[in-house]
């Protein structure tokens, strides 16, 4: 007989949630195997830090910029011990809480240290070996960096040693022009070191729209950012205790920049190099595990969940993959819950950027048509409240049922407006549904009613086309929209 109904290979959120489930759920017994420090990367040295710090650095600029408010203050001094004193002691609460809940799990036992598979179906922790008919694997993800010659000899920091900093560098390079570049990019701009992005796609956050980019390479550069895109990293050379990184401009040729530190923020892989996947009949296709719509591996006794699957990194993810995996494994294949339901992601730079189901690049790549409604904070009242108007909100719906597919939001707590349109495509609602919703003015959350507002004008205009099939409410002959039929109906109440 086994040891375990179920062995987890990794404690972050991935795996705690599929501890969670399957102990509590489903009533199994479940070995938990960490090497630890335990908290996951979100809690350690991702999201919890990352935006601990973020947050002091937007606070100073907040003070730096009170003067366009009628507020005079002195010169902005920053204690950067101070900050990271903070964000220090915020993340050993984190990390506790998770020790905690990992330690009141009821019918797991925690195992600490590095796993390896020896075959299909044993592990090796330690001088232990592990046994389970089921397995998952919940290891997360750990930083690319890319090959360039001379990056390692010269020394680089990867985002989990720049959380940790004990001085502010007065320089740094930033190779990358994702989400992670741009968030620490800002941050130590916002705290007065001169930063450079040099990024190799055509522009920063390449898999936003591009308008997305747009908007926040201005605000970048608005705040003495240099920023350098679709260039290729050369070679970096020592020049005493600074850096420098040869690359070439498309068109402007050879260049090169300097600076005391050079941070490498160019993606994630599959935290996997440790577990002899070969031996465990586990395959992956590039830097991604090969996974069935069930989260199977090649091993049908195995299943991934998070960041190890070399998917989205995201942790609502990772936490809904985690509970689906514990039920797969203990109870029978369901498909993992649809992209359009799952993704919604968000990059916490100021502007916020963040993003809901289908962006528009991505609905016409895959040939559905749409309709689309914009409206810029720069014309929204309380953005200009704020004094935050860089941006905008855009819906994007299908021009027949109406039925709202994706939303994006570059602009002031976008991160929190992505809220509202997820939940209406989780509930597959309408624009007409939506603008059923009341929204309070002035607040941030009713910009989301003008775009709404102009699909929904598109619509009625393209039903006038008999071929076109249209939400009900809408003919040729009768103009009256179904929520217009909502409230007279409740009139007659």
């Amino acid at each position: 007989m086994a040891e375990f109904d179920l062995l987890i290979i990794g404690a972050g959120s991935a795996g705690y949630a599929a501890a969670r489930v399957a102990t509590e759920e489903l009533g199994a017994r479940v070995g938990l195997v960490d090497k630890g420090p335990l908290g996951g990367l979100c809690i350690l040295d991702g999201c919890m830090p990352s935006k601990a710090l973020i947050q002091s650095s937007n606070v100073a600029h907040q003070a730096r910029t009170a003067k366009e408010f009628g507020i005079q203050t002195g010169p902005v001094l920053v204690d950067f011990a101070a900050v990271m004193a903070r964000k220090n002691h915020l993340v050993e609460g984190f990390a506790a809480h998770r020790a905690e809940s990992i330690a009141e799990l009821q019918n797991t036992e925690f195992i600490c240290g590095e796993a390896r598979f020896v075959d299909r179906t044993t592990l090796v922790v330690g001088e232990r070996r592990l046994t389970a008919p089921r397995f998952v694997l919940a290891l997360g993800s750990t930083p690319t960096v890319p090959r360039i010659p001379g990056l390692a000899e010269c020394g680089y920091l990867l985002s989990d040693a720049a959380l940790k900093l004990d001085t502010l560098p007065a320089s740094l390079i930033i190779i990358g022009g994702g989400v992670i570049a741009l968030e620490l990019g800002q941050f130590f701009a916002r705290l007065g070191t001169q930063v450079t992005i040099v990024e190799a796609a055509p522009r920063l956050v390449s898999r936003e729209d591009p308008e997305v980019s747009e908007v926040i390479t201005r605000r970048l550069r608005r705040e003495a950012v240099a920023i350098h895109v679709g260039v290729k990293a050369v070679k970096v050379e020592g020049r005493g205790d600074r850096k420098r990184l040869y690359f070439e401009h498309p068109t402007e040729g050879p260049r090169t920049v300097e600076a005391e530190s050079i941070l490498v923020a160019t993606g994630r892989e599959p935290n996997v190099r440790s577990l002899d996947l070969e031996k465990a009949g586990v395959e992956m296709q590039g830097r991604r595990l090969v996974l069935d719509r069930c989260l199977r591996t090649t091993n049908p006794a195995i299943y991934a969940a998070g960041d190890v699957t070399g998917g989205s990194f995201l942790v609502h993810t990772a936490i809904a993959e985690g509970e689906l995996a514990a039920r797969n494994s203990l109870r029978g294949c369901a498909a993992r819950p649809s992209p359009e339901h799952l993704f919604v992601s968000a990059a916490y730079t100021e502007p916020n950027m963040a993003r809901v189901g289908l962006s528009e690049a991505e609905a016409r790549e895959i040939g559905r048509e749409v309709v689309v409604g914009r409206y810029p904070f720069s014309e929204h009242g309380k953005a200009e409240i704020l004094g935050e108007t860089d941006g905008f909100v855009k819906l994007i719906a299908d021009p027949r049922s109406g039925e709202i597919l994706g939303g994006t939001v570059v602009g002031p707590e976008g991160a929190e407006l992505i809220h509202e349109i997820a939940c209406a495509i989780t509930l597959r609602a309408t624009i007409e549904q939506f603008l059923l919703v009341p929204h309070l003015h002035p607040t941030l959350s009713e910009i989301w009613t003008y775009p709404a507002e102009d699909i929904l004008n598109q619509i009625r205009a393209r039903a006038r086309v008999p071929s076109v099939l249209v939400p009900a409410g809408y003919n040729d002959t009768d103009e009256t929209c179904a929520f217009e039929a909502l409230a007279s109906q409740g009139e007659r109440r």
